[in-house]
C-alpha cells in the first residue's frame, strides 16, 4: 500500500527549493517531481525526521544531505506510525493545556528566582573575587566624571575640612578591605545635600550636606553608612547586576536599540531600584554596627535621614533653597525614610 505527501525538496547541493512529492511504497521512501526521482528509494529508518511541534513544518532529512519539508504533519505521522507509534515529547507537552500552563508557571518562577536571588548572589561572589585595582579604576573614573559635570570645588574653609577629616579618622581606620579617603565638593546646582561612596574608597561629602548637619556625629553616621557601601562592594555589584540584567533583556528582546527593547528595559530599571534599596538597608545595618563599636549613638543616623527628608520636602513646597526634588524622588534608589527609621529602631 502506497502513501504520499506533498512538500518542498532541498537537494543539499544548493538552496533552491523544488515542489515535490514524497512517497512510501513497499516500505521504501522516494521523492519525485514531474515524474523524475530526486531521492531514494531507501528505507524509512534511514531518514531523520524532526519532531512534531504544533503546526510547524516537519523535515525529513536524507543521508546524502537532501531534505524534504512539509506542512502535512498528519501525513508524516501516518508514514511514521509503523516506527513511532507515539508523538515526540515536545509535541505531547505543547498539545496539553495543563502541561503548557505548568511550563509557564515553572518558567516564570525560574526567571523570577534568577533575577531576585541568582543574579545578586552571582554579582556578590564576583565582586569580592575581582582585584581591588578594578575598584580603584572605576572609582577614579567616576570621580573625574562627577567633577566635570556635577560637582565643583568645595567652598568649605580649609580648616573646617581638616577638622572634619580628623573627626572622621577613627571611622575611616575601621575599613577592612581598602584605604579610605574623604573629599569635599560643592553641589549647589546638582546633587544638593548628599554623600557618595565610590568603589576606589573615596567618599565625597557635599558642602550642602555638611551645612545641613547640626552635629559632627550626624556626619559621622552618614560616613559609617557610606563605608558600608564600600566594604560591601555595592557599586561594583550594582554594575555587575545591571550588566547581567541588560544581557538577559537583550537575549529576550533581540535588538536592544529597538523600541520594544526600550519598553522591555522598564522592568529592568525597576528591578535595579529594588537592588539599590536592598543595598541601602545593608549599608544602614553596617553603619549602625560601626557606630556602636565606636560608642556613637545610632540615632544620629536616623536624625540625619529625617533632616534630609525634611530638606527635600521643603524643596517640593518651594520654601527653601536646594536643587532637585519633585517627581524624580519617586524613583529614588533609597528606600522610604520612614522604613529605614523603623529598621534602625528595631535594632
Amino acid at each position: 500500500m502506497a502513501a504520499s505527501i506533498i512538500g518542498i525538496w532541498f537537494s543539499g547541493a544548493n538552496s533552491r527549493p523544488q515542489s515535490a512529492r514524497l512517497t512510501l511504497a513497499d516500505g521504501r521512501i522516494s521523492v519525485c517531481a514531474d515524474g523524475v526521482v530526486l531521492a531514494g528509494p531507501l528505507a524509512l529508518a534511514q531518514l531523520t525526521v524532526s519532531s512534531r511541534l504544533g503546526s510547524t513544518p516537519r523535515f525529513l532529512r536524507f543521508p546524502d544531505g537532501g531534505s524534504f519539508e512539509t506542512a502535512d504533519n498528519d501525513g508524516v505521522d501516518r508514514l511514521l506510525a509503523p516506527l513511532r507509534p507515539r508523538h515526540g515529547l515536545l509535541h505531547r507537552l505543547e498539545s496539553s493545556l495543563r502541561h503548557v500552563l505548568l511550563g509557564l508557571v515553572v518558567t516564570v518562577v525560574f526567571v523570577w528566582g534568577a533575577v531576585r536571588y541568582g543574579i545578586p548572589m552571582l554579582a556578590e561572589v564576583t565582586a569580592f573575587s575581582l582585584p581591588p585595582e578594578l575598584n580603584r579604576q572605576i572609582g577614579d573614573g567616576a570621580l573625574e566624571l562627577l567633577d566635570s559635570r556635577l560637582l565643583a570645588p568645595s567652598t568649605l574653609a580649609v580648616a573646617e575640612q581638616a577638622r572634619l577629616r580628623a573627626r572622621f579618622a577613627a571611622l575611616l581606620a575601621s575599613a577592612a578591605t581598602q584605604p579610605l579617603q574623604i573629599e569635599f565638593r560643592d553641589a549647589a546646582r546638582s546633587l544638593g545635600a548628599n554623600a557618595l561612596a565610590l568603589p576606589s574608597g573615596t567618599i565625597v561629602f557635599t558642602d550642602q550636606l555638611v551645612r545641613l548637619a547640626e552635629r559632627d556625629e550626624e556626619l559621622m553616621a552618614v560616613l559609617a553608612h557610606e563605608i558600608g557601601h564600600i566594604e560591601r562592594r555595592h557599586a561594583l555589584r550594582q554594575v555587575l547586576q545591571a550588566s547581567a540584567l541588560g544581557l538577559a533583556a537583550m537575549a529576550v528582546t533581540g535588538d536592544v536599540s529597538s523600541v520594544s527593547s526600550a519598553v522591555a528595559a522598564i522592568p529592568v530599571l525597576l528591578t535595579q531600584l529594588g537592588y539599590s534599596r536592598a543595598f541601602e538597608h545593608e549599608a544602614d545595618r553596617y553603619g549602625a554596627e560601626l557606630l556602636a563599636r565606636h560608642g556613637i549613638d545610632t540615632s544620629h543616623l536616623g536624625v540625619m535621614l529625617s533632616r534630609l527628608e525634611n530638606s527635600r520636602d521643603c524643596v517640593r513646597h518651594g520654601d527653601c533653597e536646594s536643587p532637585a526634588g519633585g517627581w524624580q524622588d519617586y524613583l529614588s534608589t533609597h528606600p522610604p525614610t520612614a522604613e529605614r527609621l523603623r529598621r534602625l529602631d528595631a535594632r
